[in-house]
Formats: structure tokens, C-alpha cells, sequence
């Protein structure tokens, strides 16, 4: 998440790191305006305030995405601590970048998320691991487990939501909703979408290779046909988007599916 410097300027910040001398922490960071050169600030340095004729404020504060009001019954720090989670660095496809990407195409469309369908797509991916069959299970648990000071009634709502992702099938209430904003990039241009197909590979990779035994292009090769297969199955269903406000998802969805599947049919080898 980019920071915003008391004069004005956009900052990210790549890293934190230890000063050699003393060991006191400094954190690293680029402009967003020139990245061809990190900074680096104490600590202690960057977060504390200073005197403005505005009056006294953080000398960087976290630029908060207009997408993100939908969380203010929140702290702040509660919703930096949940995209912490998706940072890992073998996350390629669900990370940080795509539920960011969820609460933008909420916003763009003009959908009033409310404060179940916000956690929802908070904590949808909170616990990933390739290959696990446990991880809606776990991202709901872990709700509760960070959340506090929020009615009972929305948590659990919530954590149901979570737990439809594994199927994408609605059972909880405003469910469709968030499933629909999961799926959005099914929709993507083609060169995105293939984007998204080669993060996808990139992220089960390791786990692949383990349990095929296989490498190079015969390891991509057989990811391939397991992600047609899957998404020959998903375009089976009646209707992917569940909502009006995703109606105009659905044919470029499918466009980018056939052509996947065509693709790979072109590549066997013929009888």
C-alpha cells in the first residue's frame, strides 16, 4: 500500500531492515515518482509526527484507497495486519494485489459492500497454501481469531461466506456478491488473463513438480490440463456471475475459457 508524505508525495515502501551500526530499525523506500533510487529512514524517523501549519500529522501515513471505506468499522491497523497475511512470497495469484483488486471492482461499480461481504473478501484467501483442501476453512477461523468489537451475527455471516469461496456456491446471505468478485478476472482482457493463468502456474509450481516427477515444458504441459479441466467443469454451470451487476462478465469469462481450451486441444497430438 502506497504512503503519502506530510508534503504530498507517494512513497512505497519495499523493506525493513536493521542499521549496521546500532541495529536500530529503518524501513526502505522508493518514490512512486522515480523508483531508481530506495531511501531509507530510521524507523523511528518515518512514523513520527510533524508540526504543518495544518497542525500535527504523521511525516508518511498510509494513502488509504477510497475501495477500503467499506472497512472503516475496522482499525486500520486490523486491515494492514490481514493483507500482511497475503504476502508470501510464493503467493503469485492470491496475494495482496487481488483482493486490493476485489475492493476496487466493488468500488468502481458502485457496490455498497456490507460489513460481512467486507470481512469476506478481506480474509477470502487469508490462509493459502497450494494443493491444501483446508484453506476457506482456515481464512474463515482466522476471522475470528483477528476480528474483535464486531457483532457476532456478521462474523459468523462472514466466515460462511468464506467457506462458499471453496465452491463458489451461495449459501450464506449477500454470498453471490463476493463469489462474483472473486471470479472477475475470468473476465480479464486475454493478455491479462493469461497473466493471471501464468501466475497460477507460477504459484503451484513447486507442488507440481513434487507430485509429478515432471519439469520444464512437460510440467507446464500437464499444469495445463488440470486448469482446463477445471475450467471446463466452472463452465458448465448455468451461470458463473450470480448478480445483475456482473451480467456483463459473463461472455468474456467464457470467451477466455473456450480459447484456453481450444488452445490446448490445438497443442495435443492429433490421432
Amino acid at each position: 500500500m502506497p504512503y503519502r508524505h506530510y508534503k504530498g508525495g507517494a512513497y512505497r515502501v519495499t523493506g525493513l531492515g536493521r542499521f549496521e551500526a546500532d541495529l536500530a530499525p529503518v524501513v526502505v523506500y522508493e518514490s512512486m515518482r522515480d523508483r531508481s533510487i530506495l531511501w531509507v529512514r530510521t524507523a523511528e524517523v518515518f512514523t513520527e509526527p510533524v508540526r504543518t501549519d495544518a497542525g500535527e500529522m504523521p511525516r508518511f501515513a498510509p494513502d488509504w484507497p477510497a475501495a477500503l471505506a467499506c472497512l472503516d468499522f475496522l482499525p486500520r491497523q486490523t486491515v494492514l495486519q490481514a493483507l500482511a497475511l497475503y504476502e508470501a512470497p510464493y503467493r503469485r495469484y492470491h496475494d495482496r494485489t487481488h483482493v486490493l483488486e476485489m475492493f476496487e471492482v466493488a468500488h468502481a461499480r458502485g457496490l455498497a459492500l456490507s460489513p460481512a461481504q467486507a470481512l469476506a473478501v478481506l480474509f477470502h484467501d487469508a490462509v493459502y497454501v497450494p494443493g491444501c483442501e483446508h484453506n476457506e476453512a482456515a481464512s474463515a477461523a482466522l476471522i475470528e481469531t483477528m476480528v474483535g468489537d464486531v457483532d457476532a451475527d456478521v462474523l459468523r455471516q462472514a466466515m460462511q461466506i468464506v467457506l462458499d469461496t471453496r465452491t463458489h456456491t451461495p449459501t450464506a446471505p449477500d454470498a453471490a456478491t463476493v463469489l462474483d468478485l472473486d471470479l472477475y478476472r475470468l473476465a480479464a482482457p486475454a493478455e491479462a488473463f493469461d497473466a493471471y493463468t501464468a501466475a497460477v502456474f507460477e504459484e503451484n509450481r513447486a507442488l507440481l513438480a513434487r507430485r509429478t516427477g515432471l519439469a520444464g515444458a512437460a510440467l507446464h504441459a500437464d499444469f495445463m490440463a488440470r486448469r482446463v479441466e477445471f475450467l471446463t467443469t466452472l463452465a458448465q454451470r448455468e451461470r458463473l456471475f450470480l448478480t445483475p451487476a456482473f451480467a456483463d462478465a459473463e461472455q468474456p469469462a467464457r470467451d477466455n475459457i473456450a480459447r484456453i481450451i481450444a488452445r490446448i486441444a490445438a497443442a495435443l497430438p492429433q490421432a
